[in-house]
């Protein structure tokens, strides 16, 4: 598999050889038993169904804008719809591997059910790759990752990632390891080097900051958007939204779209594990849009006109540094024109030291 991935880097010929470890995997279906009775006196937490369990804003501000989590009714009718626009438009919902696992210590009892997620993602992506395609192995291999670090208690069961050798940053900041950013939480890793005054992730444990963003949403999908670069590894842009109908820490959403863009370096093993994920995306604009600061049209100007911010500083830093590269050679080049001539200078003046020599010697001999 691994030999296969080397064989050049297509984005449309990643075929059937993967099939194995992505597609023939659990996807998950419609469930009957929507809420999870779990008691956390078990360690399991709450939550109002396993269709909402970090994400437990509304659907809709004017159906439901109490900021209460989508009822029975309601989940029911999205998956009805989710059905009906699969069987219409020929859609497949994303894979998220390994959710089949008999002996998985699950966080809210369960499997999760991504059916809202699904059906939030297929109406509003702005990609759909084709079967095969390095971007959507990338999406499937990072929704599976999502699932197993918001969901599987237990860090040493994730399968998406080498356990030992796995480690995460965010925007240049700390460095976390497998059992760290298990420990503290998605967002706390992500949100790690944001502005203190916005969100203080130090300050926070895995519970805080999963509870500071559930009532916001009523999902929160995630799609790559290009990718760069083959494996070991993927340089790829991703965009994670969310239709803002709940509340953020009292602040009030009307149904806008929040979007986030970002650049992401993802290095796997030969196993297309995850060793080693860098994240950048702008945190502050994001966090400023939550709390009512900024608007969403005020944000993501650079994504807007079509350029990631990241991969132009790489650009702009690469442009400097062959500039200076350029110029250190022309500056070598003239010094080595100026020792040249003082080299020739110094041979030419030798030479004349034995004429100058004889020709003494001649005058004082007549």
């Amino acid at each position: 598999l691994y030999n296969f991935f080397f064989q050049g880097h297509n984005k449309l010929i990643y075929r059937n050889k993967f099939s194995t470890i992505f597609t023939d995997a659990m996807v998950p279906r419609p469930r009957d038993d929507l809420s999870s009775t779990s008691d956390q006196k078990h360690g399991v937490a709450r939550c109002p169904s396993l269709a909402q369990t970090h994400m437990q804003g509304p659907l809709n501000v004017a159906v439901n804008g109490s900021g209460k989590s989508l009822t029975r009714d309601e989940l029911e009718l999205v998956k009805k719809d989710l059905e009906q626009i699969k069987l219409n438009y020929n859609l497949k919902e994303p894979t998220r591997s390994f959710m089949d696992r008999p002996d998985t210590k699950w966080r809210f009892g369960g499997p999760p059910d991504y059916s809202l997620t699904n059906y939030m993602f297929l109406k509003q992506r702005t990609r759909s790759h084709p079967e095969g395609s390095l971007e959507l192995i990338v999406e499937n291999l990072v929704k599976t990752w999502e699932m197993e670090r918001s969901h599987k208690v237990d860090c040493s069961q994730h399968e998406s990632v080498d356990t030992k050798s796995f480690k995460i940053s965010a925007n240049g900041g700390k460095v976390y390891d497998n059992v760290e950013a298990n420990r503290v939480g998605n967002y706390n890793v992500l949100l790690d080097n944001a502005p203190k005054e916005l969100y203080d992730a130090k300050g926070k444990s895995w519970e805080e900051s999963h509870d500071a963003f559930h009532n916001a949403f009523a999902a929160f999908p995630w799609e790559v958007l290009e990718c760069y670069s083959g494996p070991p590894t993927v340089a790829f842009t991703w965009r994670h939204w969310g239709t803002y109908t709940g509340t953020y820490e009292g602040h009030q959403g009307q149904g806008q779209l929040v979007e986030m863009f970002g650049f992401g370096l993802a290095t796997v093993n030969d196993k297309l594990q995850l060793t080693d994920v860098k994240i950048y995306y702008d945190s502050r604009e994001f966090l400023e849009v939550m709390r009512g600061q900024r608007t969403p049209d005020a944000a993501n100007k650079t994504w807007r006109a079509g350029k990631c911010p990241q991969l132009e500083e790489m650009r702009s830093a690469a442009n400097e540094n062959e500039g200076r590269a350029s110029f250190d050679a022309k500056k070598n080049e003239t010094n080595g024109i100026i020792y040249k001539f003082n080299a020739h200078s110094i041979l030419i003046a030798a030479s004349f030291v034995p004429l100058a020599i004889a020709m003494g010697f001649l005058m004082r001999k007549h």
